[in-house]
């Protein structure tokens, strides 16, 4: 299984993965060519090559299985390009800082601030991005097992609550495992609910100002925090990797909860850091 690292200030679990990677054909379809665009093509597409190669179904049904895993793929890109456009913007503004608080020789103490909306606007397009990827996966579970949702509702509550009412008696163990990562994910999912509420509804400020200070001739540079607690470079790479991960573990343990239980995660490759190589396997289950 991956590596875990939790992180307490965002009060969830921060776990990442790495993975091959590879130019696959849904890495070219999306035209997601970026370092995180290459790890999503390598996270996925291997698990629907395997999907087409094991399940044995009408290409009709296999359609229906994967348009919600194409889906989630291609809202989890758009999240990988919120997560790169804040920290290019981030380290593009800061530099633009320093030059100005540089060409500023009015005092041997000055401080200089960019309390521009662009930041916080480029962390409300992460949050919004991972809600949009969130609710594409729920519909993975309408050709599973009937159960129609249109959002992640309830920071994951409303989806375990969906799976404990509809899925039948004598099949509740199959999604047992599925049930558990949700509600295990519900405390981070729902810190990030609070968030964008909190940005889109009360119109409150959640990121703090970029600054650079000079004091007794050495430079002093100051990042966003995110409610003052958590960098801002920090809070976007945690978000995606968690996401990441999370869909496909959903996906993996959704799968398996209706068709066998050898559809696994692997580790590919030695631990290093909290850094794995990750794949999935067709495996039987003893």
């Amino acid at each position: 299984m991956s590596a875990l690292v939790t992180d307490d200030r965002l009060g969830h679990r921060d776990r990442f993965f790495g993975t091959q990677r590879m130019k696959g054909t849904l890495t070219s379809l999306f035209k997601m060519d970026s370092a995180r665009g290459m790890e999503i093509g390598a996270g996925f597409t291997p698990l629907c090559f395997e999907l087409n190669q094991f399940i044995d179904l009408p290409d009709k049904k296999k359609e229906e299985l994967f348009e919600p895993i194409l889906s989630t793929m291609k809202k989890l890109g758009r999240l990988a390009d919120a997560t790169d456009r804040y920290l290019e913007l981030e380290k593009t503004k800061m530099e633009h800082l320093v030059k100005r608080h540089e060409s500023d020789t009015s005092s041997v103490q000055v401080s200089h601030q960019d309390s521009s909306t662009e930041l916080e606007g480029a962390v409300d397009d992460v949050i919004s991005n991972s809600k949009a990827a969130q609710d594409a996966v729920v519909k993975l579970l309408r050709p599973l097992w009937n159960i129609n949702l249109t959002t992640y509702g309830d920071a994951g509550l409303q989806v375990s609550k969906s799976l404990k009412r509809n899925v039948p008696q004598g099949s509740q163990s199959n999604v047992e495992k599925l049930i558990k990562l949700i509600e295990a994910s519900e405390s981070w999912f729902r810190k990030l609910r609070d968030i964008r509420t909190k940005t889109e509804h009360m119109g409150a400020t959640i990121i703090t100002p970029l600054g650079v200070t000079t004091v007794n001739g050495k430079l002093h540079k100051q990042y966003p925090k995110v409610e003052n607690q958590i960098l801002g470079s920090e809070f976007v790479d945690i978000v995606y990797n968690n996401v990441f991960c999370f869909l496909q573990d959903f996906i993996v343990l959704s799968l398996s909860s209706r068709f066998f239980g050898g559809l696994i995660p692997v580790v590919t490759n030695d631990e290093k850091g909290t850094k794995r190589k990750f794949g999935v396997a067709i495996a039987k289950v003893e």
